[in-house]
């Protein structure tokens, strides 16, 4: 794996963690607090610099799973915007049930997102050797 790739993994299950752990704890106290913020927040960040590292790694500037990584990664800057714009205008009080249910879509597009990712680089790590087989079953019947 080239060491762009690597680095980006690496920072990308980074954000995974924080953004898991702000949007449980947003989704479990129905508040924003500057906890939820902090996690919120170093998840972004984390994620725009994986981005980053996944294009100097794979050379690509579009692709399948940039596509839906950038489209997640969206919905995640609309989600930490929203939750700095609720914070510092209503503190602490109880979130409404739309910001509930927009953070838990967006959260989830990203968490399949993510996944994604993974099953397109094992994917395209096992297509050479499934075109080797393919073309000795064929060759040889």
């Amino acid at each position: 794996m080239k060491t762009y790739t690597l680095i980006a993994v690496t920072i990308v299950n980074l954000a995974l963690i924080c953004y898991t752990v702000g949007t449980f704890a947003q989704q479990r106290s129905r508040r924003i607090t500057g906890l939820t913020l902090g996690f919120l927040t170093v998840g972004l960040i984390l994620d725009i610099v994986a981005t980053i590292f996944m294009i100097l790694g794979s050379g690509k500037l579009i692709s399948l799973h940039g596509v839906l990584g950038y489209s997640a990664l969206a919905g995640m800057l609309v989600e930490v915007a929203i939750a700095w714009r609720w914070h510092r205008a209503h503190g602490t009080r109880t979130i409404t049930d739309g910001m509930r249910l927009y953070s838990r879509l967006a959260y989830g597009y990203w968490v399949v997102a993510f996944i994604s990712g993974g099953l397109l680089v094992a994917m395209a790590r096992r297509a050479p050797a499934a075109a080797a087989e393919l073309w000795r079953v064929v060759a040889m019947g």
